[in-house]
């Protein structure tokens, strides 16, 4: 960690732009930090101070989108990238952990970023990496971009992905796996679960940029205006109605604008918020918007789902979470929708400090996240997600279904949500839960279609008491 720290001050070296935030925000995910954690933390400003003990300015919009687009673009292409490093250099993982990545932002730039010149995207990495460590290492990163560069359009099919480091052919499914950046075990969970095509379109989808989700608050007096707005925004392929109060915008499509005010500005009136098109849909889905009993939302995080309810007018009564810095936001998300505010309390799912409820159990459980790996491409990291980790975070599952199903009363409901795509998680956690309770019925069941050419992936099902 020390090694990490001596590099971010390195990188005051460095012109204060999107690209240097960029590298700032990889080193930080390589910390433990989430995508949404270092990116904040790239982006805050001002920033410290320059020559002469001066302010440093926050970084301009059209710059803090650069990073971002950097970021989540490289972590996204991480696997094919590092492979193409390693087909130009005998051991790129012996180069400092900056140049690392000044390579990786300068591929992503290569290989996706149509209007910056492939001129431009080699010097910048190449005056980056002299900057910080020398002309030696300068000329490495420049001869292996140049590699890359001849290379050409070959490297955008997946056969070029087959041949692997040593020059030998792999199998297809490995090309694949590389090429749309997944470990191979799970392309192989995929392939198993849900068969060769599916697997594949589920492999593009995680791939792809994600859509941004707006859901509207059905309370707000301005709500179907402002809906009917929204949608006429998202004509001509630039989005899609999401259930009774969403809509869902294209990538680089989300407006900034709607009925003559920004977005911001009908957020911050308590008109809208943003939440990913699948959560919206799961709570539609699964009828919890037809809920009549006082609801205990036993995982909360940042209160989405809760507050989502609350629009529609379900009484959501306590929200409950082990994480205080996820659930410490809930009161302000209430204040700033004008939504009723539910009791927080921090509490562990597998141990609640209840002997009952007389009311439905909303969980959306913590779980391995493979369904949005779109938006959280952060998980795709050999250090953040494992087949043992889905095994650990299955029985956490579990634990969590037994105990708060053991709280339910007769004619009451648990609805079971994740944002993963994985049986062991989903429908295989529900019989589970089913064997062990027989006093509990499985009343409807859920899932993001897997032909859906952009929806991330989530899963939902509703369980009663008899």
């Amino acid at each position: 960690m020390s090694g990490r720290s001596s590099f971010l001050r390195s990188l005051k070296k460095l012109p204060r732009n999107g690209r240097t935030a960029a590298l700032h925000a990889l080193l930080l995910a390589d910390s433990g930090l989430s995508v949404q954690e270092a990116l904040a933390d790239a982006l805050s400003g001002p920033s410290g101070t320059g020559q002469g003990g001066k302010a440093v300015a926050a970084l301009p919009e059209q710059e803090r989108h650069l990073c971002s687009e950097l970021v989540y673009g490289c972590l996204r292409a991480e696997i094919r990238i590092a492979y193409l490093l390693g087909r130009v250099l005998p051991k790129p993982e012996r180069l400092p952990l900056p140049i690392r990545h000044i390579l990786e932002l300068a591929v992503y730039a290569l290989l996706f970023q149509e209007r910056v010149p492939d001129h431009a995207a080699v010097h910048n990495a190449v005056e980056q990496a002299e900057r910080l460590f020398g002309r030696s290492l300068a000329r490495v990163a420049n001869g292996a971009l140049r590699s890359i560069q001849r290379l050409g359009a070959a490297t955008d099919t997946p056969e070029f992905y087959v041949v692997d480091k040593k020059n030998a052919v792999a199998d297809a499914w490995d090309g694949l796996c590389r090429y749309y950046s997944l470990p191979r075990w799970l392309g192989d969970l995929w392939h198993e679960a849900y068969g060769p095509e599916v697997a594949l379109n589920l492999m593009r989808r995680s791939f792809a940029r994600p859509w941004s989700g707006v859901r509207v608050n059905a309370r707000h007096e301005a709500a179907e205006e402002l809906r009917a707005g929204l949608l006429h925004s998202a004509e001509n392929g630039c989005g899609e109605a999401v259930g009774r109060w969403g809509v869902a915008f294209a990538p680089g499509e989300l407006p900034a604008h709607v009925l003559g005010q920004s977005l911001d500005r009908w957020r911050k009136s308590g008109a809208l918020s943003l939440q990913s098109a699948g959560s919206q849909l799961a709570v539609q889905a699964l009828e919890l918007d037809r809920w009549k009993a006082p609801v205990w939302d036993a995982c909360a995080g940042f209160g989405g789902k809760s507050a989502a309810l609350l629009e529609q007018g379900i009484e959501v009564t306590l929200c409950t979470d082990r994480s205080w810095s996820r659930l410490r936001h809930l009161p302000d998300l209430c204040r700033e929708l004008r939504l009723p505010r539910p009791a927080v309390c921090l509490a562990d799912a597998c141990a609640p400090p209840l002997t009952g409820w007389n009311g439905h159990i909303l969980l959306d459980a913590p779980c391995s996240g493979l369904g949005v790996l779109a938006r959280r491409p952060d998980i795709r990291k050999g250090s953040r997600r494992t087949p043992a980790d889905l095994r650990q975070l299955a029985a956490l599952q579990d634990r969590m279904l037994l105990t708060l199903s053991a709280l339910l009363q007769q004619g009451r409901e648990l609805a079971y949500i994740t944002c993963t795509l994985n049986p062991t998680e989903n429908e295989s956690a529900v019989g589970r839960l089913l064997a062990a309770r027989p006093e509990l019925a499985l009343v409807r069941q859920w899932q993001t279609p897997h032909e859906h050419s952009w929806l991330e992936g989530m899963y939902g099902a509703v369980l009663r008491r008899r």
